[in-house]
């Protein structure tokens, strides 16, 4: 039977309709692949650099050698980051936000389950920030990174000492508070852990002891 012209018209634009709908379907599979990739690729840069982080100092970390480990070129690693002090505050900050998440299980007024995190937390980030640290005065990254740091210590100390400490509007409230967060600061980690080769049991025992004594003699 001879199809009329409207019969092969519809035919026509159904065929056109299916073959635009599998190239529609072809676009978004390659543009979810496309970004698939991308994102495996800000990861990878990622985990690369905040490695280096936890391996040498801020100023020893190349472009270089981020893209070598990455397996990308460093054109991809400043298209995406800017430069590599973007790089690096988006990394650490990422990383002191893990940090800060897991310090944030501790319960109020656990003094004990509250070093036990904080301590966790020194082990393993506790050299990458004492490196940073010693490079706070040439690196402006560090000296937002480490002050940002510094707000969250107190901001912790004053919510899991919170018991132990006299009301906020008390005139000497940031005197006590001041004694916790240096009794909890990482420079002690590092004095008994690193300057001392104390183990970790000894250190947590006297964080433990140092703290106890805050309680224990507070007005």
């Amino acid at each position: 039977m001879t199809k009329t012209c409207s019969e092969k018209d519809s035919n026509s634009i159904s065929n056109d309709t299916d073959d635009n709908g599998a190239e529609q379907s072809k676009r978004r599979y390659k543009m979810s692949k496309r970004a698939e990739t991308s994102a495996q690729t800000a990861i990878d840069i990622y985990q690369v650099t905040v490695a280096l982080w936890h391996e040498r100092p801020l100023s020893d970390i190349t472009l270089e050698t981020i893209a070598e480990r990455a397996n990308v070129s460093v054109r991809t690693i400043i298209r995406r980051f800017g430069s590599k002090e973007g790089l690096f505050e988006d990394c650490i900050k990422n990383n002191v936000a893990d940090m800060e998440s897991n310090r944030h299980k501790a319960k109020v007024g656990d003094i004990e389950g509250a070093l036990n995190c904080l301590l966790d937390d020194y082990e393993a980030h506790g050299d990458a920030m004492i490196r940073t640290l010693a490079v706070e005065e040439q690196l402006a990254i560090a000296r937002r990174v480490l002050q940002a740091g510094r707000i969250y210590h107190r901001e912790w100390c004053a919510r899991i000492f919170a018991p132990y400490l006299p009301a906020s509007g008390e005139n000497h409230y940031d005197e006590v508070l001041l004694a916790f967060v240096a009794a909890t600061e990482i420079y002690l980690w590092k004095l008994l852990r690193r300057d001392l080769n104390y183990d970790l049991p000894t250190t947590r025992k006297a964080f433990l002891r140092l703290v106890q004594g805050l309680v224990n003699n507070r007005v």
